[in-house]
């Protein structure tokens, strides 16, 4: 009789595995550099004042006098001054002390500057009542809505920030920072086709500005334009090959591009850099094993390893069982063996896990042996624990199959259908347990009782794969059933046959 096969799931995990290790290393947004650090931005701040009605509220003579002082001493950075100055101005405009002077109304240029002034002074609050109050006395004030968007994005308010950038370039803004800042709004919002519209502009206007081209590149990314993305970021390289984001960004687009081989140069150049860290070492192995070069893997690994400030045991054991799912168990034997020398702070779970994952590579390696001593360790000390009792019931399960004498693997058979029902229990391996037990229960050629098991698997983890399995297992239930139905006949019928003629 031909035996229905299970499909090679186990051959397809580490596939599995791998993808969604080779994540990226520099999923976040980069923010442009710090604008208000900017000599630039601090000589543009205040800036000067036109006569445009539509977008600038008119000033008085007098006021024009008293801007002209202000930017002298904002120009000197003496702040304190230039605000005693306005305070002082608005006040005698207001209220006079003169009493034959009437009261007069103070432009709303004059309450943006004053908000200028306590932006500068870090007093953002009363800077934001400021701006605001220009805005009310003069809505379409295209510098006020600038700077107000430039205070909400130092407080991180972007969904604001964005709003008044968009009303300052509806109003004729043409300033690349606004551009490039409502740029990056877009790419928090995930508007990356708006994003890319606003730092082409931003780039236009200042093509040698380093953040307008890094957002150019992040935007064309998340529109999956990874060819144009990684040209823009190849070029930041080589006018920055230090920083190490513009290195991971383009790892990133060339892993997008299954260009795994320049992604790992990408990777290995950081690491003789000395830039690359933890995460980046365990990409870089990853990427290896996908090549198939373990040993370039293992190294890599290792550096992860060294790198890392505290042991990270959850990366450790993922890279082992990289390693060993990969069909490299000598390689992730010593991978451990490094772990193990790190882990001297380790709690009795993470030793567990890390036991279970020389279990494991012990499997993999064929050294039936050393499994059963690490289980008979584990199970001492874990009795209920259920990931113990799968991996006993894997081990006699293995047993069985090794074992000639017909006693001797029926007991392993029994061991193994006991450990794995226990393992059932736990929610967490119920699949792998209904598994483990249904495929012996199938190579029993017990497949009735198999099917409850596989009905259960496929419920927990549905698969096409699976799906097929189960159909042929079903098939040859109902083979199994008719054969015993027939079986449970002729001996119904003999016993009839017997009662009706006795000897």
């Amino acid at each position: 009789m031909i035996r229905p096969s299970l499909p090679a799931f186990s051959a397809l995990v580490p596939l599995v595995f791998l993808a969604t290790t080779l994540g990226a290393v520099a999923e976040r947004i980069i923010p442009p550099g710090n604008l208000f650090r900017d000599p630039q931005f601090v000589r543009e701040f205040v800036g000067s004042y036109g006569f445009n009605s539509e977008v600038e509220p008119e000033i008085s003579p007098a006021e024009q006098r008293a801007l002209v002082k202000i930017r002298e001493l904002f120009g000197e950075g003496k702040f304190s001054e230039a605000e005693q100055l306005l305070v002082n101005f608005i006040q005698r405009v207001e209220a006079p002390t003169d009493p034959e002077q009437q009261p007069g109304e103070i432009s709303p240029a004059m309450v943006f500057v004053l908000g200028n002034l306590y932006f500068s002074a870090e007093r953002t609050d009363e800077a934001r009542r400021a701006f605001i109050e220009a805005l009310r006395r003069f809505p379409d004030f295209r510098r006020a809505h600038v700077n107000l968007g430039y205070l909400y994005v130092s407080e991180e308010e972007y969904d604001k920030a964005r709003n008044h950038f968009q009303q300052a370039v509806s109003l004729g803004e043409g300033n690349p920072r606004v551009f490039g800042l409502l740029g990056y709004c877009y790419l928090l919002d995930r508007m990356p086709m708006a994003a890319e519209n606003a730092y082409r502009q931003a780039f236009l206007l200042d093509p040698g500005n380093k953040d307008w081209k890094l957002g150019l590149a992040q935007a064309l990314m998340l529109e999956e334009k990874l060819e144009e993305a990684s040209t823009i970021l190849a070029n930041l390289i080589d006018e920055n090959p230090e920083d190490r984001q513009l290195w991971l960004q383009q790892t990133n687009a060339l892993l997008g591009m299954e260009r795994k081989q320049e992604a790992a140069v990408n990777l290995e150049v950081l690491r003789m850099k000395g830039l690359a860290g933890e995460t980046e070492l365990n990409l870089l192995g990853n990427i290896y094993m996908d090549q198939g070069e373990p040993q370039l893997a293992l190294l890599a690994y290792m550096a992860a390893l060294d790198k890392a400030e505290t042991l990270d045991i959850e990366r450790a054991i993922r890279s082992a069982k990289i390693l060993n799912d990969y069909g490299f168990p000598d390689k992730a034997a010593i991978f451990v063996d490094r772990v193990r020398s790190r882990g001297t702070s380790l709690d009795d779970d993470q030793l567990n896990q890390l036991t279970l994952t020389e279990v494991r590579i012990a499997r993999t390696a064929g050294n039936t042996e050393r499994v059963g001593e690490l289980l008979t360790e584990l199970s001492k000390d874990n009795p209920a624990n259920a990931e113990v009792m799968l991996e006993l019931g894997r081990y006699h399960d293995d047993l069985s199959k090794q074992e000639d004498d017909e006693e001797k693997r029926s007991h392993h058979v029994n061991e193994a259908k006991t450990h794995f029902q226990l393992a059932l229990r736990s929610d967490e391996f119920a699949y792998d347990a209904n598994m483990a037990l249904a495929q012996l229960l199938v190579r029993e050629r017990q497949y009735i009782k198999a099917m409850p098991r596989l009905e259960k698997a496929l419920e927990l983890k549905p698969s096409e794969n699976l799906k097929l399995y189960v159909s042929r297992v079903q098939r040859a239930a109902d083979r199994e059933k008719q054969r015993l139905e027939r079986e449970e006949e002729e001996r119904r019928k003999l016993e009839a046959d017997r009662a009706a003629n006795p000897e």
